[in-house]
């Protein structure tokens, strides 16, 4: 793929309302890249049968080239929001897995329409940032590392170096998805008791792929908030607009 290219998803760029987490509810710009280095094969029900409930987007690969993309941004008042406040959340699959070729592309998008936006990553904290996105870009960073709940290998996503690197910056926000309740001793035992993760900053939210699940596990996941001292995350998406396309 060319370096002046940028592979998104089937949701390409659209507006909404963030879901989840520290700004949850607030006016965002959502860019989704295609790729994951995860499956989370683990968190599948009848409602969300791929264990992820965008992979139906994520798996699909768009390229752009960095002008077509800002051509993009202009084309559908995306720039527009952004300038007037909106988030820039850039999400996927796993975004980090094109950090290089975003570094180059913002550039060009400031170029284009004369400011920076307001930087926000979707990550599963299993790739190392570049230091350019804190230096830079000022971004923040909205994470959902996976616990063994997910399904995949403790190899291939349970990364300290990398949850030390995000603990470290204020900004950082840690959901993690919880199935049943004696998902806590993982949390704990992996994330919160070695000093990866402070605790002040963890949102736990249901594993769910549509809203009638959302609604069987958030009582749960809300007690164990209350008892444990942890902030709730609901999955606002869901709540509103229900589930992801099963195919």
């Amino acid at each position: 793929m060319p370096l002046d290219t940028l592979s998104l998803s089937d949701d390409k760029v659209f507006y909404t309302l963030e879901g989840e987490g520290l700004h949850i509810g607030q006016p965002s710009v959502f860019m989704r890249l295609a790729m994951c280095n995860l499956t989370c094969k683990g968190f599948a029900s009848e409602d969300s049968p791929h264990g992820c409930d965008s992979f139906v987007s994520w798996s699909v690969k768009n390229k752009f080239t960095f002008e077509d993309l800002n051509y993009y941004f202009s084309d559908n008042g995306h720039d527009r929001e952004l300038k007037n406040g909106a988030i820039l959340k850039i999400t996927g699959g796993e975004p980090m897995l094109q950090q290089a070729r975003l570094l180059k592309w913002l550039p060009t998008f400031v170029d284009e329409f004369g400011f920076k936006p307001r930087i926000d990553f979707e990550s599963n904290s299993s790739i190392m940032p570049k230091e350019e996105w804190i230096t830079d870009w000022n971004a923040t960073f909205t994470l959902s590392p996976k616990m063994s709940n997910n399904g995949d290998a403790e190899r291939i996503r349970y990364k300290p170096d990398v949850l030390k690197w995000h603990n470290s910056h204020k900004e950082s926000c840690f959901k993690f998805v919880i199935n049943e309740v004696s998902d806590l001793v993982e949390l704990f035992d992996k994330y919160i008791d070695p000093g990866y993760v402070d605790h002040e900053k963890i949102w736990l939210m249901p594993c769910c792929g549509s809203r009638e699940e959302h609604t069987a596990k958030s009582a749960m996941v809300a007690d164990l908030c209350k008892q444990y001292h942890f902030k709730f995350s609901p999955r606002l998406q869901l709540v509103i607009w229900d589930m992801a396309l099963k195919v």
